[in-house]
């Protein structure tokens, strides 16, 4: 495809991007036209203001290396209010992603004050890898770690520290960090 072709890809699906928003390591190119239009007909479904934060990236050889993945920031106001975390997970898993992560250790510069926000990050994907069980389809990563939902409990697993979370934990203990942080910096931000 050339250029002209991905600008009216884009503007097809609401005009949402511009090409340059997924070209953050490389060329647009780069990306699998399938799961790009995939993800802009999520995104115009959603309705919500979506900041991609990664796309293709080089020396990567599975989902972003592929093509295959974004990894995204939603917001209900731009760069000023992020959707919850929760509706994070509800919308990528309401679509037929195969990968789906929550990212609950990001942080994104303020709009109006211009400081560090705890985020949360979204990371979808189409990439179910070479073979059944190379890696896990849903997940958290919290301080670095990262937690793999089982497909028997619906909890995660952290092989590393050897711990479970559910996602309303996750969720909760994520808000509560945030409400600490939120009062030592008294922005007009919720979650």
């Amino acid at each position: 495809m050339k250029r002209t072709d991905y600008i009216a890809l884009i503007e097809s699906y609401g005009g949402n991007f511009s090409v340059t928003d997924f070209e953050l390591q490389g060329g647009i190119d780069q990306m699998d036209v399938n799961f790009l239009r995939s993800f802009l007909a999520w995104r115009n479904w959603t309705n919500t203001k979506t900041l991609v934060t990664s796309a293709w990236r080089d020396n990567d050889p599975k989902s972003h290396g592929k093509g295959l993945a974004i990894d995204c920031l939603l917001f209900d106001q731009w760069l000023t209010n992020q959707a919850s975390p929760l509706r994070h997970w509800l919308l990528a898993t309401t679509w037929p992603f195969q990968g789906v992560g929550l990212y609950f250790d990001w942080q994104f510069t303020h709009k109006l004050t211009g400081e560090k926000v705890p985020a949360i990050g979204l990371h979808i994907d189409v990439w179910s890898g070479q073979r059944i069980g190379e890696r896990p389809l849903r997940w958290l990563r919290i301080d670095g770690l990262y937690y793999y939902q089982s497909t028997s409990t619906g909890a995660f697993y952290c092989k590393t520290n050897k711990q479970t979370i559910t996602l309303p934990e996750a969720i909760r203990k994520y808000s509560q960090r945030y409400e600490q942080s939120k009062q030592h910096r008294d922005l007009p931000q919720q979650v």
